[in-house]
């Protein structure tokens, strides 16, 4: 009976024993390379060739975003990444790359009747820019609709390629008014005489260096005149150059 007893005995210690090696040497060293994380390595810059290859190194898998062409990064750049750079995530996560595209030829689209937010809406739908918006009156088109376009409809550009806007005040009023454009930027400046339905004319330049540059000093015509023609406005702004 003792020697049963004994021979159960040294059987569990036995199996007991192969468990705790099985655990220590296969079981758990496999469970815990499962689990093995890393810190995300930063790969925004880099290429996607060389993005990719860095992550797949460390066991990761890559999703790519590409995104529209952009004057600020160059083709196939890698701009963003999720998770973020520097995090600890888990071998095997799958890591979403965005990348820069590539410039493409486009054919203009013919805007001309279109009203504004139609237009910007075409224009943003084919990844391309609005330099400047030149409000005129026109006796021909509704308010706000589009009057000419710089590129013409039909032209083949580059995505990215920024476009000159002509957009409708309507008939022209009986005078136009003058405005205050002193202490504005220029930019500013040329808005508000575009908008009054005047022209931008002459534009002198005086040392200010105590003063924002490209400020708005002086103008030859008074604010709040009332002129019947659209005359030009002659501007004077700061600049802090002799």
């Amino acid at each position: 009976m003792l020697y049963k007893i004994l021979k159960y005995v040294i059987s569990a210690l036995v199996y007991a024993m192969l468990f705790v090696v099985l655990m220590d040497y296969i079981f758990l060293p496999s469970y815990v390379g499962s689990n093995k994380e890393y810190y995300l390595p930063d790969v925004r810059g880099y290429f996607i060739e060389k993005a990719n290859y860095k992550l797949n190194k460390l066991g990761f898998d890559t999703e790519i975003v590409t995104v529209p062409y952009s004057q600020f990064y160059k083709p196939g750049e890698v701009i963003k990444m999720f998770p973020r750079a520097f995090t600890k995530v888990k071998k095997g996560r799958e890591i979403n790359l965005t990348v820069a595209g590539s410039e493409k030829e486009i054919e203009i689209p013919d805007l001309i009747a279109k009203t504004l937010r139609n237009a910007k809406i075409e224009i943003s739908r084919l990844n391309l820019g609005i330099d400047t918006i030149i409000y005129e009156y026109d006796n021909d088109m509704k308010d706000g609709t589009i009057t000419f376009q710089i590129p013409k409809a039909g032209r083949l550009v580059q995505t990215s390629t920024n476009m000159t806007l002509g957009v409708s005040k309507g008939i022209a009023p009986n005078y136009y008014i003058v405005p205050d454009l002193i202490n504005l930027s220029l930019k500013k400046a040329k808005n508000k005489i575009n908008m009054s339905g005047l022209r931008v004319g002459e534009i002198l330049y005086e040392y200010q260096p105590d003063l924002l540059k490209f400020t708005v000093i002086d103008q030859n015509m008074t604010p709040g005149m009332r002129v019947t023609f659209p005359a030009s406005i002659n501007l004077v702004i700061t600049t802090d150059s002799r």
